[in-house]
């Protein structure tokens, strides 16, 4: 009886001496920071970040070396993009404790973001105009359009095709042009505003122009020569 006493004695103080040892001894978990919980603030940060895009974005996130051993850090970790200019496409973050000499690491991502912009809804030729009827509205990959592009809040008028366009080839500042409204030599009508009161004549063009563009323009009578600016269809205004 007194030995099975003392054996449950034994027993029982060593699990308090185990809990005791556990306690004073330093926990893995707080002394180095959770890679998982890392990897989940990157991917919030990015799925959260303000892309003027309606739809969300899709990414993949390099991988964490398990092998890292990243103190514990007792403010909130800093995190943004490695370079503020590229936040999609092949990028990178910067992930840091905010703390003096604590850590940083640099993590690769591929970040596609979406949204909808303007394609040639038919071949377009060289020199076309671009009205509601020559485009339609397609979902595209906007990282990916080193060109530019042309989306819902876009103004497409005065605009025309450098060359010819296939179907559903996507609009871009590199294959559209503004559309010239004077063309050189053509004989275009000269709008002077002097004073309130308005002076029309026919002068001939020296250069081809688009809408809002200086044109030199020539008097086809006294051979004199000013400068205007596109107002219109072989229109050029010059104030006074």
């Amino acid at each position: 009886m007194i030995l099975t006493h003392l054996i449950s004695f034994s027993r029982s103080s060593a699990v308090t001496a185990c809990l005791m040892l556990m306690i004073s001894l330093p926990s893995q978990a707080t002394e180095f920071y959770s890679l998982a919980s890392i990897r989940m603030q990157i991917e919030s940060f990015i799925m959260n970040y303000p892309y003027a895009s309606p739809y969300p974005p899709r990414f993949q996130l390099g991988k964490l070396d398990s092998r890292l051993r990243l103190k514990a850090c007792a403010e909130p970790l800093s995190i943004e993009f490695a370079r503020r200019n590229m936040v999609s496409g092949n990028t990178a973050v910067l992930v840091r404790c905010p703390q003096e000499s604590a850590w940083k690491i640099h993590l690769p991502v591929t970040i596609d973001v979406f949204d909808d912009v303007l394609v040639a809804a038919k071949p377009l030729l060289k020199g076309q105009f671009i009205d509601t009827d020559a485009v339609r509205f397609q979902k595209q990959n906007i990282a990916r359009l080193k060109n530019g592009y042309y989306s819902r809040d876009s103004n497409l008028e005065q605009l025309e095709s450098r060359r010819n366009l296939a179907q559903g080839t996507v609009l871009t500042p590199a294959n559209l042009s503004p559309r010239l409204l004077v063309h050189s030599g053509q004989q275009v009508t000269l709008v002077l505003d002097y004073n309130g009161m308005q002076i029309r004549s026919t002068d001939e063009a020296l250069r081809s122009a688009s809408l809002g563009e200086v044109v030199r323009v020539r008097n086809s009578q006294s051979l004199k020569i000013v400068e205007g600016v596109v107002s219109g269809e072989a229109q050029v205004r010059v104030n006074l």
